[in-house]
């Protein structure tokens, strides 16, 4: 029992230290620039690939095992000032939102450059020599490398510790996380100090990638599981904290241990027990953050949520028209692309359920997956198990599961819980349903559901069994849910949202229940994420592990930016532009990935708004150069500042 109890702390505090190396490098840029970086655990990766196309299949000497961590560092740091000047700098003083978004939108582009440069396949990489066989202490045999990681997470910790709180360096970068006008006043270049602690951040995600690469194997997921393990140990810990990030990965370490050892049947199912019991009751982490959550900022990059009234009638004319050429498409098209236009029009509606958050509620949702994949699932049950059940009472119990779920998580968290804090407790929610699935016989574990049937509508005689019988039901169904939610959301509800999201606290000072608003607002996006998902399964006939994937949350993030989130209209845009990307490119393994993260941090830097707002400022513009032109005003160029004070000089 006694051994069992060293080797379950030694097993902790190895991947304690492993958690930390990745949550030191979010740590820092959260200090810094307020934000989670998502893409940390990409880079992480990246590093590792690096490393590995270094050493290949050799077993190196100690010193050059680290020294090739460093140089991985090193590239990785290049990268990060990559990063900073072409992305992150620009969007300091924009919604946060759009920070977290753009690095989400970067962490694809990464997955898809390792999948196109390094493939698909898993990689492994011996220890370094004399770090490759067990060390004997007494009748105990401990992993050497295991004990290796221990002590360069120590050392990793030291340096940070005294760097940060000790030297000129640490205050320097204090001052520049917690009061950069000042620092520019006493002539600090503000812009260069950030930079470098974003390089420095970097540098740590690429050098921890390098240092592990023997402890698993290499593959383009092995970021994931490191990037949400780093995320729980700063929330755990305290955001911006160093010493709260540390404590935090070993408490984390530790809960794993004695998960396998207690409930082996349930692996890290402890972790989000933990996670849960802090977000809930001290979401302030074990020590006070050295910078605060960032303000509410939803008002930035705001534009009105509907165009004109006069463009409301044309509006729906052209939806129309493609409504009804939607309807043609089972007459002319092959099968691919008939199922990848009926596969648009659900993410179409998964979409647009998100934005019900973040366009109208001012909430980001990180792991909306999650209900879709209840949905999904439960849809997949029923139509197995219970085929005589009405399919469209299913779709009606797939909403009331969905708004459920949402309702408890809206219920505990909106009270404690904004900003950070709810896109890392939605992560958690997708972790979470993912591995439950996975251990569920039920469900099919890691197979999922496999040949679901296709309902019969038997109040209506009609079989849904052929895909374009199935297809012309999706376009109705998606067509009602659509103009049901357009008069909720352009109804009394939308405006309280609206007002919500624009500024809660005279909301609230007018008598507007915040709290119960956001938390409807939860409950009605949850639903019609989890009905898109329950007409999902039928229409795929298998529903896997993918559906809750961590990346598949950013397929809804996508089309809403897209398309643009402040339109009711954008998010069906945007679906309808990434499902024709994703049929040209579907043949390319990693490239579809990277196209999408591409576009979307297109979107983000140069049109946060989206097509619609594209097309809004062009229209705008069009038309205020017509009336100009009608009313004989002098054009912009001549109603410049400066042509005006030439001509006042000149009078």
């Amino acid at each position: 029992m006694a051994t069992q109890m060293i080797l379950a702390v030694l097993n902790a505090l190895s991947m304690g230290m492993a958690i930390f190396l990745v949550a030191a490098g979010i740590t820092l840029i959260f200090g810094l620039l307020k934000i989670l970086n998502m893409a940390q655990g990409a880079f992480f990766m990246i590093g590792a690939y690096l490393a590995f196309s270094i050493i290949g299949h050799q077993q190196l000497s100690l010193p050059a095992f680290i020294g090739v961590a460093l140089l991985a560092g090193l590239a990785v740091g290049l990268l990060g000032l990559l990063t900073d000047r072409l992305i992150l700098s620009r969007l300091r003083h924009v919604d946060y939102h759009y920070m977290l978004i753009a690095t989400f939108a970067l962490m694809m582009v990464c997955h898809g450059v390792v999948k196109v440069i390094w493939g698909v396949n898993f990689f492994s990489v011996l220890p370094p020599k004399g770090l490759d066989q067990p060390l004997q202490i007494g009748t105990i045999f401990l992993s050497r490398y295991s004990v290796f990681v221990i002590a360069a997470g120590l050392v990793t910790y030291a340096i940070l510790e005294i760097a940060i709180h000790r030297l000129w360096v640490g205050k320097l970068m204090q001052s520049l996380a917690s009061k950069p006008w000042m620092c520019a006043l006493l002539g600090i270049n503000v812009s260069l100090g950030l930079t470098l602690s974003v390089m420095f951040a970097f540098f740590l995600a690429g050098f921890a990638g390098g240092l592990m690469l023997p402890l698993q194997s290499l593959s383009p997921q092995l970021g994931d599981a490191y990037l949400l393990y780093g995320f729980f140990a700063i929330i755990i810990g305290g955001l911006g904290n160093i010493r709260g990030a540390m404590l935090g990965a070993i408490l984390l370490g530790l809960v794993n241990s004695l998960n396998t050892i207690l409930l082996p049947q349930w692996p890290g199912i402890a972790i989000y027990v933990v996670l849960a019991v802090f977000l809930f009751f001290r979401p302030e982490g074990l020590f006070p953050s050295l910078a605060a959550q960032p303000e509410d900022s939803s008002d930035q990059n705001e534009a009105a949520m509907s165009g004109p009234v006069s463009h409301r009638k044309n509006w729906f004319r052209v939806g129309s028209l493609l409504f009804v050429a939607a309807l043609s498409l089972p007459f002319w098209a092959d099968g691919g692309l008939l199922y990848i236009a009926g596969s648009a029009v659900i993410y179409a509606l998964f979409a647009l359920s998100w934005n019900i958050l973040f366009g109208y509620t001012g909430l980001a949702s990180f792991g909306h997956a999650a209900f879709f994949a209840i949905g999904a699932y439960f849809t997949g049950v029923m139509l197995r198990d219970w085929p005589q059940v009405p399919f469209l009472l299913i779709l009606l119990g797939c909403g009331v599961a969905g708004a459920l779920v949402a309702g408890l998580l809206g219920a505990l968290a909106l009270r404690r819980l904004a900003g950070i804090f709810l896109a890392v407790l939605t992560i958690a929610l997708a972790e979470v349903t993912r591995l439950l699935i996975s251990y569920s016989d039920f469900l099919g574990r890691e197979d999922g559901l496999v040949g679901i049937p296709r309902p019969v509508l038997d109040g209506l005689g009609i079989d849904l069994s052929r895909s374009s019988s199935y297809y012309w039901f999706l376009l109705v169904a998606v067509a009602l849910l659509i103009g049901m939610l357009w008069w909720i959301l352009h109804g009394r509800f939308g405006r309280l949202l609206l007002i919500t999201r624009q500024d809660p606290d005279r909301a609230a000072f007018l008598g507007v229940n915040v709290i119960r608003v956001r938390t409807m607002s939860f409950m009605l996006s949850g639903a019609v994420a989890a009905i898109a998902g329950g007409l999902y399964a039928p229409w795929a006939r298998i529903v896997t592990l993918e559906q809750v994937s961590f990346l598949a949350s950013t397929q809804p993030v996508l089309n809403a930016m897209l398309g643009g989130v402040h339109s009711f209209w954008g998010p069906l845009i945007g679906a309808g532009i990434f499902a024709a990307l994703e049929y040209g490119t579907r043949t390319f393994v990693g490239l579809s990935e990277m196209m999408m993260g591409a576009l979307l941090l297109l979107i983000i830097l140069a049109a946060p708004n989206g097509v619609i707002g594209l097309w809004r400022a062009y229209t705008t513009a069009k038309r205020a150069g017509t009336t100009d032109r009608k009313e004989g005003s002098v054009t912009p160029e001549e109603n410049s500042p400066r042509r005006l004070a030439d001509g006042h000089s000149q009078s």
